[in-house]
């Protein structure tokens, strides 16, 4: 079972953990410490599309993409925000949900480094 993340804090807390960027998104990660199923977060910005229609198609489309890979590469306990870009309303559907699937193997084994605290 995948939840949806809503609060602000948990978007920022993800914001600390590991990171992985792609051309389509942007996938934020961190481990929360608890077995409880993983938690989705979503994000697209006005500065990535000015309109609503724009910025809700590539939500969809990275949900799709989350329903489809999530069940073989989610770990419970983990929180995962994905950021979208303007590339997600035109890439290949196949392609965003296998640049999804390396993203989330890649912050798992902790290959990409985390974001450092801004202080």
């Amino acid at each position: 079972m995948v939840e949806r993340l809503t609060k602000r804090r948990d978007f920022k807390a993800a914001a600390k953990g590991q990171r992985a960027a792609r051309r389509a998104f942007v996938l934020e990660t961190r481990k929360r410490g608890d077995d409880g199923p993983p938690r989705f977060g979503f994000t697209v910005s006005k500065r990535v599309a000015a309109k609503a229609v724009e910025r809700n198609r590539i939500r969809r489309r990275l949900k799709e993409a989350v329903r489809l890979v999530a069940p073989d590469q989610a770990r419970c306990g983990t929180d995962y925000v994905l950021i979208g870009r303007r590339a997600a309303l035109n890439e290949p559907f196949a392609d965003l949900r296998a640049a999804l699937h390396k993203a989330m193997t890649k912050t798992q084994r902790g290959d990409d480094h985390p974001v450092r605290s801004e202080a």
